[in-house]
């Protein structure tokens, strides 16, 4: 098992815990190991052989995080098929083109006036 210090833990954290992701490490105190580290798989694994359960927070999937931005053209977009359908259905109407006009116009200034 490989060792570090409590100084070596304060200094180079990012070096402990990549060496605690591959294999437990052992955390020295004036020579004598005090704490393990080692990775949540790690612990997790531990925990299910011990016949105990892992803790919630530990065992939660990473969710992912969406960020709905407002579309500059007012369409709801939470509902991407819905959107799609009445933005399609605008377009061929004709029913914004002055909206449309007017964001690409707004797109073609910040981006320097590139044209396709």
């Amino acid at each position: 098992m490989q060792m570090f210090t409590s100084a070596d833990l304060q200094r180079r954290t990012g070096d402990v815990q990549a060496s605690a992701t591959d294999a437990p490490v052992a955390i020295t105190d004036y020579g004598k190991p005090r704490n393990v580290m080692l990775s949540v798989t790690e612990f997790a694994r531990l925990k299910r052989a011990a016949g105990e359960g892992v803790p919630d927070e530990l065992a939660a999937r990473r969710r992912a995080f969406v960020r709905h931005v407002p579309d500059p053209l007012g369409y709801d977009v939470r509902d991407l098929g819905t959107a799609a359908r009445q933005m399609a259905d605008d377009a061929l109407s004709g029913r914004t083109s002055e909206a449309v006009s007017a964001e690409l116009a707004a797109v073609r200034a910040r981006f320097g006036g590139v044209r396709s």
